[in-house]
């Protein structure tokens, strides 16, 4: 390799051997003497030309170049590709060199992968809420802690026939948590507003569990000339298709409420050739809503007769009107365009 400088310029005089240190015959790499290159940053114009000779590669600073020939015979320098210029760092390396770093970007990938890995896993896990409830679907009194309220007058219509299918106009609740919040806030509803205890006989939580209201045998308050005879059966909800928003009976409240209703024969509280009815087959109103109306039609104990609006429980049961007049809970129809809270 040779230096080529402009006339006059001070450093033709240097010793060639301060040029080119370390150059054996054939070599690849050229080194230039730092004294050199810092005479060279000095004067000006500076070096014009670097001819480079039996060497395919040419190490200038922190660079590796290729070395290539142009049409005049004059080889120019230029950088190499990064693939090409990682790979001549990696043919410079040593075994251990190489092994040490693949390790590491294995380390790497794999710290990157379980960060990644539980990063979602705990996501899911707090989007995760757990339905724990003290029975699988039927929950008592006790079990949804509802305020003591002494409410024991017993129907003299035993077993009953007549099944009434209502909903609360209230907020939906999905968790056993919820739902026992919703029962409390419609009894403290009731006997704030009203004066007596929940009014129907059950109701139906929208994650599909039973919750028991007055019970069995308990007189009712939920439709108005007919409680006295009959079990009043609430889902939690406002089931009217034509709302914004509305609530959309699930197979699961349905079944359950068979399930009750199978109960209540196999306890004798509920006749075995009962029918259903929606409360608004019974009275001017819309409840139980279009779409838990439109269901409890498939149901095989509905009354599509409809036999019992305007009669009296007497007259249902093929019963004597009493010689005695009775009291009866004082029932209160339900604006239903007023949410329940």
């Amino acid at each position: 390799m040779s230096a080529m400088w402009n006339e006059g310029d001070p450093r033709r005089e240097l010793p060639s051997h301060e040029v080119a240190m370390g150059r054996s015959p054939g070599a690849e790499v050229v080194v230039l003497d730092d004294r050199v290159i810092e005479a060279a940053s000095r004067a000006q114009p500076g070096v014009t030309n670097i001819n480079v000779t039996k060497s395919s590669r040419l190490h200038i600073g922190p660079k590796f170049v290729s070395v290539t020939q142009n049409i005049d015979n004059t080889e120019v320098v230029k950088d190499l590709p990064l693939p090409r210029y990682l790979w001549d760092i990696a043919k410079s390396t040593t075994r251990a060199e190489r092994l040490s770093c693949a390790a590491a970007i294995v380390v790497l990938a794999v710290c990157i992968i379980l960060i990644v890995y539980f990063t979602v896993v705990s996501k899911k896990h707090a989007n995760a809420v757990v339905d724990v409830a003290p029975h699988e679907w039927y929950i008592t009194k006790k079990m949804w802690l509802a305020p003591k309220f002494i409410n024991d007058e017993k129907t003299e219509f035993t077993p009953v026939k007549l099944i009434i299918i209502a909903h609360t106009v209230s907020p939906e609740c999905n968790l056993f948590v919820n739902c026992a919040a919703e029962m409390v806030n419609l009894q403290n509803y009731f006997t704030t507003h009203y004066g007596y205890d929940l009014p129907y006989n059950f109701v139906i939580g929208n994650e599909g569990r039973v919750y028991e209201g007055r019970s069995w045998e308990i007189i009712g308050a939920h439709t108005s000339g007919y409680n006295r005879c009959s079990l009043g059966l609430a889902f939690i909800g406002d089931y009217r298709e034509g709302l914004p928003s509305y609530s959309k009976v699930t197979s699961l409240q349905l079944q359950r409420a068979q399930m009750l209703l199978d109960k209540g024969v196999e306890l004798g509280y509920i006749d075995k050739d009962y029918q259903v009815v929606g409360a608004k087959d019974l009275a001017s109103s819309y409840s139980p809503g279009t779409n838990l109306y439109r269901e409890i039609q498939k149901w095989p104990h509905y009354a599509h007769n409809n036999t019992f609006r305007g009669k009296t429980c007497e007259e249902i049961y093929n019963r004597a009107l009493p010689h005695t007049t009775t009291s009866t809970p004082r029932t209160v129809e339900i604006n239903e365009t007023t949410t329940l809270l």
